[in-house]
Formats: C-alpha cells, structure tokens, sequence
C-alpha cells in the first residue's frame, strides 16, 4: 500500500460504499474489531473547496461490538476491496460477530498495521478517518417516515427489519490519510 492525497482518489462513491461495501475497523494491535457496512458517506464537509475538510460519514448501531471501539478511540479506518474476490470474506465478517471469536481467521484478510491502526492488506483503498462528530438517528428526524417501517421496526414477522431500540449512531471522520494499491 502506497499513501496518496485524498484528491487523487479515482473511484465513484456510490459505487464504492452501496455496491462495493467496506469494512469498518477501529481498535489498536492490542485489541480491535471490524465490520461490514454498505451504508455511508463520502465527501466534504465544515469546510470550503479544495481545502475543506474531505469526510467519511459512517453509520453504526450500538449493538455492533465494533461500535465499542470505534468510541473508544480517536480514528475509524475504512477499507474497500474487489468486492467479486472478497464478498464471501466481507458477508462472513458482517454476519458474525468479534465477541464471539476470531472471525478474520475464516476468511483470507490479514491484518496490517497502519499509524498503529487496523487496516487489510487486501484493500485496494483504505481511508484514515479521525474522529470529528457523533450523533444519533432519531426517529422524529424522518421526513420519509416509510424507512422507519423499513429499517426500524420491531415487527418480529420480518427477519430482516431490525428493532428500534437500535437507532444509528453516526459518525462523521476527517479523512486524515489514504492508501491505494
């Protein structure tokens, strides 16, 4: 992995986050946890042109073990991957949870060390993120009050709905570093 400036980043975003999905990681060489989101933001924000801030927007409930840490530290790192070659890896790790083992051994990532953060040796494009807000969804928030029934409802009938007592909290990263392949 090579560093680059974050204007030379050749990719489109919506591609990257809602079809390509990423892993997020938090934590240090001691202890650490990642997982998979398909849920984001990329661009600038809290400053003006060129020289604005360039920000990663993340989305992450409560419940996720990775939550603890990303709150714990003062970055988040965000990976992207050939989504074709590594979308088996990227289901386990977003389907399993790092409270209950080591779930980067079942796939074929390995861990690297980046400014003493967790980042894959496998990404094509991992973002250095350092923390700069947090806040929460809220349900009086929505306009679009459909996407409550869609994502935030406790109707037990429907497995993939998750319960609203899980309410996002948001996390918004100044991109600090990138690396490329």
């Amino acid at each position: 992995m090579k560093q680059i400036k974050v204007k030379d980043i050749k990719v489109n975003p919506f591609n990257l986050v809602g079809n390509g999905w990423m892993l997020i990681s938090a934590g240090d060489s001691k202890a650490f946890n990642m997982m998979t989101a398909s849920w984001g933001h990329l661009g600038a924000l809290w400053g003006h042109g060129i020289d604005g801030k360039p920000t990663a927007e993340i989305f992450v409930r409560p419940s996720r073990y990775t939550d603890k840490f990303i709150n714990k530290k003062g970055y988040f790192v965000l990976s992207f991957f050939d989504h074709n070659k590594y979308k088996k890896d990227l289901l386990y790790i977003g389907s399993h949870s790092g409270k209950d083992g080591n779930k980067l051994a079942k796939t074929k990532l390995h861990v690297i060390f980046k400014d003493k953060l967790p980042c894959f040796k496998e990404a094509c494009l991992t973002l250095i993120c350092k923390k700069i807000y947090k806040g929460k969804i809220k349900k009086e928030g929505f306009i679009n009050k459909s996407i409550i029934n869609e994502f935030y409802t406790s109707d037990p009938k429907n497995k993939s709905l998750y319960n609203v007592s899980s309410w996002h909290n948001v996390y918004v990263g100044e991109v600090v570093k990138v690396y490329s392949k």
